[in-house]
């Protein structure tokens, strides 16, 4: 019945994924048939529901593992496809299963009563396809709103959940949001209720579940979107929807979000106005950073109103971060001098340093023209954090206030000083030296002071282009190293970095062949080492 071959699992899984695939071969459970596939469980780390489907001629794979939930056709995936290749010869050509032809042809076929009574009688053994059945008759005709809401109130949380079963659960959820989108468009103003109350249970059950994969969390958040839109096409009274924003989310985990702006347009006036006193009213510190984050997103979704933004962030002073966050809200109200004054309040009060504070400064002190203050800022950071990145800023702020030489012969200074103190402070002025081309003085450098291996063979890979006699050193080390790491990904690394050590023996014109007789002497004893130089051509 297999539609497919085993080089379309190769392309479709690759290379990684489908030679680990070959390691669950014996963990893969009996195969039953789809109308357009097959699907069965693999025991890994946890139990995996995979599901392989014709699509449209093609292989295409489902997983509940995390690699397969992203759509990728996991090692799940080409265990169950490499099971059922293993029982039936590959396809001269691509065909459908016969099964979903013949299937449909007999149902077809059956008589109405009688196809009645078989769905039925599945249904009682089959709780998932009960549960779709039951929600199609809710919304077909005339809408059964209280079978509906008995259906939302199965989603209510009975006991932790399990990852594997947080897929069957969200699977359960989408069904019944799948069921309420269907009468959604005439029925707005019943549905909000339902939505409501299916984000209510999803979240309760979100606390109780091993929802690593974010399915659960997925399906509230729909829930709640859905929700927002049944509140726009027929508005529920303000001042309770407002209530129960609120409450929502206050008295839940913290998530899903509900977005002010979302429900603006239902809240209206009246409760919008009603949203914002039970804001101010609150008194505790049990919620309180949930309601400074309802807070700000109110200022800045519904009233726009920046020195209230500002005066909010203000009372977490003196907060590093909440600096920055005055000085970008006040740059992005076109305020700079507002801002540039609030951040040196920053420089001064911070409860701690943060480079974002002075980086964030230097950027506004440049776009005002005040290029010698800004290359002040840019220097601090710089002295704190020497790196390439805040080295290229300082010439850059060097160079618009007419200081790019003296600049630079400080910045050196100050590394050579910083390189002096031992425990590798010399990489940041090794790494500098490269970016800038001075290959020869980072080269020096490395060897007169105390920098990182891997730093040292930053440098020496650079100085094999013209010393390669005095980079073979660091690239033996290096390859003593990843010997040492002792696996056959590591032995075919050491392979290719002596693959580049007999090029700078060759061009130093020195001894590759002793060197390599020794390291193969030292190493004798690893077989699968010696393998990979074999296939290495050493």
């Amino acid at each position: 019945m297999a539609w497919f071959g085993d080089a379309d699992v190769r392309r479709l899984a690759g290379a990684q994924s489908y030679k680990r695939g070959l390691d669950y071969l014996t963990a893969v459970s009996p195969l039953d048939e789809l109308p357009n596939g097959v699907t069965s469980t693999v025991e890994g780390t946890d139990t995996y529901e995979v599901r392989l489907l014709d699509d449209d001629g093609g292989l295409a794979g489902e997983c509940t593992c995390p690699y397969g939930q992203g759509g990728a056709l996991c090692k799940h995936c080409v265990a169950v496809a490499l099971t059922l290749l293993a029982h039936d010869a590959p396809p001269k050509r691509r065909r459908k299963p016969r099964a979903k032809t013949d299937l449909r042809s007999y149902l077809m076929s059956v008589d109405r009563a009688e196809l009645v009574d078989l769905l039925l009688e599945l249904a009682n053994e089959d709780a998932a396809l009960y549960r779709r059945l039951s929600l199609r008759a809710a919304t077909s005709g005339d809408l059964d709103v209280s079978e509906l809401r008995r259906l939302v109130d199965g989603l209510r949380s009975r006991g932790f959940v399990d990852y594997r079963g947080s897929f069957g659960y969200a699977k359960k959820a989408n069904d019944v949001l799948d069921a309420i989108d269907r009468v959604a468009t005439d029925h707005p103003g019943t549905v909000g209720s339902l939505y409501r109350r299916a984000a209510q249970h999803l979240t309760k059950a979100s606390e109780q579940a091993d929802d690593s994969a974010g399915v659960i969390g997925d399906a509230s958040s729909r829930a709640v979107e859905a929700h927002a839109a049944a509140c726009r096409a027929a508005p529920p009274d303000p001042v309770e929807l407002a209530n129960w924003m609120i409450d929502f989310q206050l008295n839940g985990p913290g998530w899903p979000e509900v977005p002010i702006a979302d429900f603006a347009e239902a809240l209206g006036p009246d409760g919008l106005a009603a949203y914002w006193s039970r804001l101010v009213e609150f008194d505790g510190d049990d919620r309180r950073f949930t309601i400074t984050h309802l807070r700000e997103e109110y200022l800045k979704n519904i009233t726009g109103d920046v020195d209230a933004l500002i005066a909010l962030y203000a009372e977490e002073l003196p907060q590093a971060y909440q600096y920055v966050r005055i000085g970008e809200t006040l740059r992005d109200a076109r305020r700079p001098a507002d801002a540039i004054a609030w951040l040196r309040r920053g420089l001064a009060e911070a409860d701690r340093p943060d480079s974002r504070i002075p980086a964030l400064l230097a950027e506004l002190l440049t776009t005002t023209g005040r290029h010698a203050e800004a290359l002040d800022c840019r220097w601090t950071i710089f002295a704190g954090r020497p790196d390439v990145g805040t080295h290229r800023s300082l010439l850059d702020a060097a160079e618009r206030a007419d200081a790019l030489a003296e600049t630079g012969e400080r910045a050196l200074a100050h590394l050579r000083e910083r390189a002096a103190r031992k425990g590798y402070h010399a990489d940041p002025l090794v790494t500098i030296l490269l970016s800038i081309g001075d290959i020869d003085g980072a080269w020096a450098a490395a060897n007169a002071y105390d920098c990182g291996p891997g730093c040292y063979f930053l440098a020496a890979e650079r100085r094999a282009a013209t010393h390669p006699g005095d980079a073979i050193p660091a690239y033996a080390r290096k390859v003593e190293e990843t010997i040492d790491r002792k696996n056959k990904q590591a032995y075919a690394e050491a392979a290719e970095l002596l693959r580049v050590v007999r090029k700078l023996h060759r061009q130093a014109g020195t001894d590759f062949a002793a060197y390599l007789a020794g390291v193969k002497d030292k190493h004798r004893q690893k077989r699968t080492f010696l393998a990979e130089l074999a296939r290495a051509g050493l």
